[in-house]
C-alpha cells in the first residue's frame, strides 16, 4: 500500500487528484492510503509529528511555506531521501530551485490521469530498487511496510506476523522467505517462530529479548549461543561507529 499525499491550496485540484488516484486503484487493484492537506504549514506540521508517506504531490505554490521549502525540510531537516516528492505547478520556470531537492517528478496544471499513472510506476520502482520496504499481499491488494519500522516477524500457522510498534499485520507466508527477501543484516532468528530486527531491541539476556513495543521473546535453547555472539558483535560494531 503506497502512503501518499496531496498538498496543494487548490481544494478542487486536490479533490481532481484525489478522484484520479481512486480511479487508478480501482483499476489496478492498488491500495492507496491518501491525505490531502490545504497548505504547506499541515503538512510539516504532520510530518514532524512523525508521520511518512511513501509520495507527496506538492504544489510549489503555496502561501506561507511554499513547496520548495517544505521539499527543503523534508530533505534536510527530516534528512528523508526516501519519500518521492512531485512537484505541481501551473509554470514550468522552477527547474534550478528544485534541482537540490531531488523530485520525481514535476507535473504542469492541468493534471492528467496518463502522467499520474506514470508517475506512480515510477514511484513503486524507485522505492522498490531503494530495498527500504518491505512488501506483501493481501488478498488483491499490495502493501508496503518501512523496513526500519518492522520490530520482528513472527510465524504463526501458515501466516507470517510483521509487527510494528503500534500494529500488527499478517499474510499467508514464510519466516525463511522473509529472509531471503529483506536480506537485511539487522534481522536474525533467535527462534524458529521469530525474526527480529536487532535496531528495536532494547534489552537482552541469554534467554530473552526486549523489543521497543516492551514485548517479550524468547531465544530458543538451541540458538542461544548464536543469538547471544550477534547480539554482542551489532552492539560492538555499534559502539565503534559511534
Amino acid at each position: 500500500m503506497l502512503r501518499i499525499a496531496i498538498c496543494d491550496d487548490d481544494k478542487e485540484l486536490c479533490i481532481e487528484l484525489k478522484s484520479m488516484l481512486n480511479e487508478i486503484s480501482k483499476n489496478t487493484g492498488e491500495a492507496f492510503e491518501i491525505s490531502v492537506f490545504c497548505n504547506g504549514e499541515g503538512l510539516c506540521d504532520s510530518l514532524m509529528s512523525g508521520n511518512r508517506f511513501n509520495l507527496i504531490f506538492l504544489d510549489i505554490e503555496l502561501c506561507e511555506i511554499n513547496g520548495v521549502e517544505v521539499g527543503k525540510k523534508i530533505r534536510e531537516e527530516l534528512n528523508d531521501e526516501i519519500t518521492q516528492i512531485v512537484y505541481i505547478s501551473a509554470k514550468e520556470s522552477y527547474a534550478m530551485e528544485l534541482f537540490d531537492i531531488r523530485p520525481l517528478n514535476f507535473l504542469v496544471k492541468p493534471l492528467k490521469i496518463e502522467k499520474i499513472k506514470y508517475v506512480l510506476k515510477t514511484a513503486r520502482k524507485v522505492l522498490g530498487s531503494s530495498n527500504q520496504y518491505f512488501e506483501y499481499r493481501v488478498g488483491n491488494v499490495n502493501f508496503n511496510v518501512l523496513i526500519s519500522d518492522i520490530l520482528y516477524f513472527e510465524s504463526s500457522g501458515r501466516k507470517v506476523k510483521v509487527v510494528l510498534k503500534n500494529e500488527v499485520n499478517e499474510y499467508y507466508g514464510k519466516l525463511s522467505e522473509v529472509e531471503e527477501k529483506i536480506k537485511n543484516d539487522d534481522f536474525f532468528f533467535i527462534h524458529k517462530s521469530y525474526l527480529i530486527n536487532y535496531n528495536h531491541v532494547i534489552e537482552y539476556s541469554y534467554e530473552y529479548v526486549k523489543m521497543s513495543n516492551n514485548e517479550i521473546l524468547g531465544i530458543s535453547q538451541n540458538n542461544r549461543k548464536a543469538v547471544r555472539e550477534k547480539l554482542l558483535r551489532k552492539k560492538q560494531r555499534m559502539r565503534h561507529v559511534k
